[in-house]
């Protein structure tokens, strides 16, 4: 039977936090969003998942319907916020699902954290190296702030779009409205990933490691990269491009429950 998502906050000394939870026993089960997406992206795996975990995806600050940082964060900063989360909901350790930058913010919570990390799925990570860093840290101008004749929204639809052609209109429709919600979050989000070191963060991983990766997904010309910095990780492939968790829900599922299995 599918069980019922609930949406709550917790608060943080920096603001509320907004997550959706799904109840359960056992460690929980984190769930960390790409840029500029949000909890609702995890929607459908939420209530796809059969498995007895507490399930519990959260808006990273400067998206969905979390609180706005005041300054630029760092990786750590983020972790900070993500595990105050945790503390808040009574969680001590878990498992921990990050997708694209969600999946940066896993491995730095692994690694700096790693007595409250009992695994680490990660879903088209992007382990950069130092070049691509700085150009992706290079390439990031001025915010894609609202404009009065609106044309930020075509912007936003336009390069959603371009990179995931055959997406379905209203999964691209609530990416596009993410996109739209978090213009400031998204850029700090970035320069975050640029100034930190997933593959140094890599290195220091203990925790039982699942990569999942789509023909389609930016970062699956990576996964070459991936298997070299983390050879002992379980492999699994689903559809869905860059929107695995919800535009492929079943076959994420299924991957995490298999890797559960294995490890447990």
């Amino acid at each position: 039977m599918t069980r019922a998502v609930r949406k709550l906050y917790v608060d943080l000394p920096a603001g509320q936090v907004h997550c959706r939870m799904v109840t359960g026993t056992g460690p929980a089960i984190l769930f960390l969003h790409q840029t500029a997406s949000s909890s609702a992206s995890f929607e459908l795996l939420l209530r796809a998942l059969d498995v007895p975990n507490p399930l519990v995806a959260i808006d990273t600050p400067g998206f969905g319907a979390s609180f706005d940082p005041a300054v630029d964060p760092s990786l750590a900063d983020y972790a900070g916020w993500i595990c105050a989360t945790a503390d808040g909901l009574g969680i001590t350790s878990f498992h921990v699902f990050g997708h694209h930058t969600g999946a940066t913010l896993a491995l730095h919570i692994a690694a700096t954290a790693p007595g409250r990390v009992a695994s680490v799925m990660l879903s088209g990570p992007e382990f950069m190296t130092p070049a691509e860093r700085a150009d992706l840290a290079a390439s990031l101008g001025a915010p894609l702030a609202p404009r009065r004749d609106g044309g930020h929204l075509l912007e936003n639809w336009a390069y959603a779009a371009q990179f995931n052609p055959e997406c379905d209109v209203e999964l691209l429709h609530q990416e596009v409205l993410a996109m739209a919600r978090a213009w400031r979050g998204r850029p700090q989000a970035y320069r975050a990933v640029a100034a930190g070191d997933s593959v140094a963060l890599a290195a220091r991983l203990a925790a039982p490691a699942l990569i999942l990766t789509s023909p389609g997904d930016y970062f699956h010309a990576a996964l070459d990269r991936a298997r070299a910095l983390l050879p002992t990780a379980t492999i699994a492939q689903t559809g869905g491009d860059n929107f695995q968790p919800s535009a492929d829900p079943e076959g994420v599922a299924r991957a995490i429950e298999r890797f559960l299995a294995q490890i447990a």
